[in-house]
């Protein structure tokens, strides 16, 4: 696979139907609430340092239910088992710097929107901060973006990450050479 992607354990984003892929053709990893700790760093390492991707794309999704469930009061994450709390606390600390814009936010659909993208661009600046993947970005030989997918219609869209206009060409290169490649 050309292509890495770190997308949600939720049954309704089957990765490689979203991207119209077949199997193999992407290197999926799920997990809820395509959160980037040691086992998904490890994929994500195994998938760039020795299947050569050359792009990573963090997932997330509408109606997140691991984004949503990190948004309640910490009295009602606290209940929750150890593993599943301290991933609800992780996601959590990465929307803390955004609670007041979300709190703000009157329709709900936007709020969750906005929170998944935060999320999702959170596990990107995560895989971003590993030396051995950054050395790949700054050689021009790797892109890791944050995309939304939008269940009710089927779209992916790109989150703006502060992409040049060549490395959003060289992410759509990436994803079109794995369609025309399978005929």
């Amino acid at each position: 696979p050309k292509v890495a992607v770190l997308g949600c354990a939720d049954s309704r984003v089957p990765i490689e139907i979203v991207f119209d892929q077949g199997l193999g053709d992407i290197f999926a990893i799920r997990v809820a609430g395509n959160l980037n700790k040691a086992t998904v760093s490890a994929s994500i390492d195994y998938a760039v340092h020795h299947l050569d991707v050359k792009l990573v794309v963090v997932l997330g999704h509408e109606g997140c239910g691991a984004v949503k469930a990190a948004q309640l009061p910490d009295e009602q994450i606290a209940q929750e088992p150890p593993n599943l709390r301290e991933m609800l606390h992780s996601i959590k600390a990465d929307l803390k710097p955004s609670m007041a814009q979300l709190n703000a936010m009157r329709d709900p659909r936007a709020r969750d929107r906005e929170a998944v993208a935060i999320n999702t661009l959170a596990q990107v600046r995560s895989i971003l901060s590993d030396e051995g993947i950054r050395a790949k970005v700054d050689a021009g030989e790797l892109l890791v973006v944050g995309a939304f997918y939008e269940i009710t219609s089927g779209i992916v869209d790109f989150l703006d990450i502060s992409l040049s206009e060549a490395d959003l060409e060289r992410a759509m290169q990436c994803t079109e050479s794995d369609s025309t490649e399978d005929g």
